[in-house]
Protein backbone atom coordinates (compact mmCIF):
# COMPACT_ATOMS: atom_id res chain seq x y z
CA UNK A 1 0.00 0.00 0.00
CA UNK A 2 1.28 3.27 -0.42
CA UNK A 3 1.80 6.33 2.29
CA UNK A 4 2.29 9.85 0.64
CA UNK A 5 4.33 11.82 3.04
CA UNK A 6 3.97 15.48 3.44
CA UNK A 7 6.63 17.39 5.04
CA UNK A 8 8.15 21.01 5.68
CA UNK A 9 12.05 21.00 4.72
CA UNK A 10 13.09 23.99 7.38
CA UNK A 11 16.06 26.17 5.59
CA UNK A 12 17.64 29.57 7.54
CA UNK A 13 15.26 31.92 5.54
CA UNK A 14 12.75 29.37 4.04
CA UNK A 15 10.60 26.45 4.20
CA UNK A 16 9.56 24.02 1.66
CA UNK A 17 6.74 22.12 1.39
CA UNK A 18 7.29 18.37 -0.04
CA UNK A 19 5.75 15.35 -0.93
CA UNK A 20 7.32 11.78 -0.71
CA UNK A 21 5.63 7.84 -1.17
CA UNK A 22 6.36 5.08 0.85
CA UNK A 23 4.91 1.62 0.44
CA UNK A 24 4.06 0.19 3.59
CA UNK A 25 1.89 -2.84 4.43
CA UNK A 26 -2.00 -2.68 4.75
CA UNK A 27 -3.26 -0.27 8.02
CA UNK A 28 0.50 0.49 8.83
CA UNK A 29 2.20 3.50 9.11
CA UNK A 30 5.58 3.57 7.76
CA UNK A 31 8.73 2.96 10.13
CA UNK A 32 11.62 5.37 11.03
CA UNK A 33 13.65 3.28 8.88
CA UNK A 34 11.54 3.60 5.58
CA UNK A 35 11.18 7.61 6.19
CA UNK A 36 15.03 7.81 6.42
CA UNK A 37 15.13 5.82 3.29
CA UNK A 38 12.82 7.84 0.85
CA UNK A 39 14.58 10.94 2.77
CA UNK A 40 18.14 9.18 1.29
CA UNK A 41 16.79 8.45 -2.09
CA UNK A 42 15.72 12.25 -2.20
CA UNK A 43 19.39 13.25 -1.34
CA UNK A 44 19.10 14.46 2.55
CA UNK A 45 21.14 12.21 4.94
CA UNK A 46 19.17 12.47 7.93
CA UNK A 47 17.87 10.49 11.03
CA UNK A 48 15.17 10.77 13.19
CA UNK A 49 15.37 12.76 16.25
CA UNK A 50 15.60 11.54 19.35
CA UNK A 51 12.49 13.66 21.09
CA UNK A 52 10.44 14.09 18.05
CA UNK A 53 9.62 11.47 15.93
CA UNK A 54 8.47 13.71 13.52
CA UNK A 55 11.53 15.68 13.44
CA UNK A 56 14.47 14.31 11.17
CA UNK A 57 17.90 15.80 11.57
CA UNK A 58 20.59 16.19 8.95
CA UNK A 59 23.48 13.89 9.56
CA UNK A 60 26.63 15.91 8.00
CA UNK A 61 27.79 18.81 8.56
CA UNK A 62 27.13 21.76 6.83
CA UNK A 63 23.65 20.67 5.70
CA UNK A 64 21.64 23.58 3.41
CA UNK A 65 19.00 22.86 5.48
CA UNK A 66 18.37 22.92 9.58
CA UNK A 67 15.52 19.88 9.72
CA UNK A 68 12.60 18.33 8.44
CA UNK A 69 9.00 18.04 9.54
CA UNK A 70 6.97 15.35 9.05
CA UNK A 71 3.30 17.22 8.50
CA UNK A 72 1.08 14.24 7.44
CA UNK A 73 0.83 10.39 6.67
CA UNK A 74 -1.92 9.67 4.07
CA UNK A 75 -2.09 5.89 3.57
CA UNK A 76 -5.80 6.53 1.58
CA UNK A 77 -7.22 4.87 4.28
CA UNK A 78 -6.54 6.63 7.17
CA UNK A 79 -4.44 10.25 7.50
CA UNK A 80 -2.24 10.83 10.48
CA UNK A 81 -1.69 14.66 10.85
CA UNK A 82 -0.10 16.06 13.96
CA UNK A 83 -2.49 18.20 16.12
CA UNK A 84 0.09 20.83 17.33
CA UNK A 85 -2.58 22.98 19.75
CA UNK A 86 -3.48 19.33 21.55
CA UNK A 87 0.18 18.73 21.81
CA UNK A 88 0.64 21.97 23.17
CA UNK A 89 -1.81 22.06 26.01
CA UNK A 90 -0.30 18.26 27.28
CA UNK A 91 2.78 19.90 26.89
CA UNK A 92 1.89 22.50 29.63
CA UNK A 93 0.03 19.78 31.71
CA UNK A 94 2.14 17.06 32.15
CA UNK A 95 5.28 17.71 34.59
CA UNK A 96 8.41 17.74 33.23
CA UNK A 97 11.51 16.46 35.14
CA UNK A 98 13.00 20.24 35.38
CA UNK A 99 9.79 21.89 37.67
CA UNK A 100 9.70 21.10 41.32
CA UNK A 101 6.82 19.20 42.68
Amino acid sequence: MECIVKFDVVHDHEVKSLRGLVFVDDDKVPTNEQLEGMFKDMKYEVTVDRGDSLRFVPTQSPASFQYIRIKELDTGNKKFTEDRDLKGILSNLLPTSNRPI
